[in-house]
């Protein structure tokens, strides 16, 4: 059933489309709520329960387990999707499909079955199957259905089973009194959860469009897009625990990027990209066409802004830059799902887990406090998209006191543990190779036990600079996002050197980035590249700002560098591969940060001008 494939590679696109159920904004008027699913009925669920049932008493192959959990997640989605470029329709369309998955579970004892294990050389084998259903389906296609990905999922378990024996026989692995996975108590919610109706395909086009227009007459400007989206999301979750909860997402989204090249080639992206529940959430198109001057000017300015050298010192992540941050450097720590076994130390580092085993210790300022809280629905007075009812394990979304104070209180956790007696604190969001799902941030709120003003935080970063002897301090105030940003221009071969040549543990870019002088003055500059941000680095926070920001994203399932490989979000639309996430978060000023000139190569300049029209 691997052929299915494709499809789940579709599935993956769009389904992180995720928004809160029923989530509207606070103080805005509530739009009203669309009709149920017309394409998964109650009689299509009823037959997967009952092949689910058959399968847990007859799925058998001689001499090898039987399975002990089956699963399905019934996936519905809807999208609507327009980009423009110059005032011009570059693509538009509505995707609507519905997907079957089936993951199956088999184990020896208690604390060893197939979970949590990449196969060396044959990651695709990880005990998860789906299939697409007709949108027009019916219960004899549906049962049908189950019993392909079922059977499918339940050979895979076997093997990836077999393999992890023989892992551990081979690397000599102590037995673990620790479950493979622990038992949740099952969730019973089958009434539909309505959410308001799409915004309409032509509406979406439209707006991108008379966005999109504003970028005529800049020679500055290489290439740029405006991308609007509006989608839905439900989800069905059946197991043999007992389970059979349903669930509805609901998110809009808007995407401004556009692309320049300084004097000397390096080439420059910059991007303006807001999420809400609805469109009412997202900035007005009069908003939208001054965001798009800005990204202008910014290019513009870039242009002629000095490349950075290196620096070691004090850094101020000052908005989206505080977003990125934490994004990028801090929430992948925050899972305490333990690292898969079968992978080797370079692909193990990569999946985070700093932070592990350092429950009760302090790992971060003691100003500082970390809750993550999928029940939220919004955060400093903006709808948050991170927000849902349950998990894709199915266990109810729980907030989550992350840090207190400094001090690790307990990591975001989902069915597969790290320790004895952990269990899921409805956080499994991510799916690592292997095909478990991990504990992931959700909405991530940020504070601060004593702040300062914006202004305040900015001198205390001139004084900080000064008396460690630098001639400026450092603001960051945008990262990179591959997903958006990613350009075609660099030839597959020059993409896959640039891929081998750079550390995969370093975030993104900085490519909103300013000196600060000791007169306060700030210096635009371009090429700006953290070194890896260690863990420690965070007990050196030197102070937050009163004020906070909120800011929606898609946190990508691959690694940035496999994202400008594969060239960032398909026909220019709004990314829509990877978890929705949120955070609220102050300006943090932190002690030492190390930067080097970014790598990102050059590229020739055109021949010719710019046409005129």
């Amino acid at each position: 059933m691997k052929s299915a494939t494709a499809w789940l590679a579709l599935l993956a696109l769009v389904s992180s489309h995720v928004g809160i159920a029923n989530a509207v904004p606070a103080k805005k008027e509530e739009l009203p709520k669309g009709p149920g699913s017309k394409a998964v009925t109650d009689e299509i669920l009823d037959a997967i329960a009952e092949e689910m049932n058959r399968a847990m008493t007859a799925l058998e192959i001689p001499n090898n387990p039987k399975p002990y959990h089956i699963s399905y997640k019934v996936t519905e989605v809807d999208v609507n999707d327009a980009a423009a470029s110059l005032g011009q329709t570059t693509s538009k369309r509505n995707r609507h499909f519905v997907n079957l998955e089936a993951r199956v579970r088999v184990q020896i004892a208690p604390t060893l079955d197939n979970g949590n294990f990449s196969v060396p050389q044959a990651e695709e084998i990880d005990a998860v199957v789906a299939i697409n259903l007709p949108v027009e389906s019916n219960a004899r296609i549906a049962r049908r259905a189950a019993w392909l990905v079922t059977d499918g999922a339940y050979k895979e378990a076997l093997i990836q089973l077999r393999a992890k024996l023989e892992h551990r026989r081979a690397s000599g692995a102590r037995v673990s009194d620790v479950p493979a996975w622990t038992t949740e108590k099952a969730m019973v919610s089958e009434e539909p959860v309505l959410v308001p109706v799409l915004e309409p395909l032509d509406e979406l086009e439209a707006r991108a469009k008379a966005i999109s227009a504003g970028f005529r007459d800049h020679p500055q400007i290489r290439d740029s897009r405006v991308a609007l989206t509006s989608y839905l999301e439900r989800r069905w979750y059946i197991t043999t625990e007992g389970t059979s909860v349903t669930d509805t997402r609901r998110a809009s989204g808007v995407v401004i990027a556009a692309s320049g090249q300084s004097d000397d080639g390096q080439p420059l992206a910059q991007y303006f990209l807001r999420y809400g529940h609805t469109a009412k959430d997202l900035p007005a198109d009069d908003e939208l066409k001054a965001e798009s001057k800005k990204l202008v000017d910014t290019i513009t300015a870039l242009q002629k802004a000095p490349m950075i050298e290196r620096y070691s010192g004090p850094v101020l992540f000052e908005g989206e830059g505080a977003v990125g941050l934490l994004r990028f450097a801090l929430a992948p720590h925050l899972g305490g799902t333990p690292v898969p076994e079968g992978l080797n130390p370079q692909e193990a580092k990569q999946f985070g887990g700093a932070l592990t085993d350092k429950i009760g210790l302090r790992v971060l300022a003691p100003n500082l406090t970390i809750v993550d809280d999928p029940t939220a629905r919004d955060g400093g007075g903006k709808a948050l998209i991170g927000g849902y009812k349950i998990d894709d394990e199915g266990v109810r979304a729980q907030r989550v006191e992350v840090v207190k104070d400094g001090t690790l209180k307990t990591l975001l956790t989902s069915r597969t543990p790290s320790a004895k007696g952990m269990t899921s604190n409805g956080h499994a969001r991510r799916t690592a190779e292997g095909g478990a799902f991990h504990g992931s941030a959700t909405n991530m709120f940020v504070s601060g036990k004593t702040t300062v003003s914006r202004a305040a935080l900015k001198a205390k970063l001139i004084a900080t600079a000064r008396a460690e002897g630098l001639k400026y301090g450092l603001i960051i105030r945008r990262f990179d996002d591959a997903a958006i940003t990613a350009a075609p221009e660099f030839s597959r071969r020059e993409l896959v050197q640039l891929i081998k040549s750079t550390d995969q543990q370093i975030p993104p870019p900085a490519v909103l980035a300013y000196r600060v002088l000791p007169n306060g003055k700030e210096e635009l500059v371009r090429g700006v590249q953290l070194a890896e941000v260690p863990i420690r680095a965070w007990k050196d926070v030197l102070g937050v700002s009163k004020e906070t920001t909120t800011y929606n994203f898609l946190a990508a399932t691959e690694g940035q560098l496999n994202l400008r490989l594969t060239g960032g979000t398909d026909d220019g639309f709004v990314p829509s591969g990877g978890i929705e996430s949120g955070i609220v978060t102050p300006d943090l000023l932190l002690k030492e940060i190390d930067v080097q000139p970014a790598s990102t190569g050059a590229l020739p300049s055109p021949i010719l001008p710019k046409p005129g029209k």
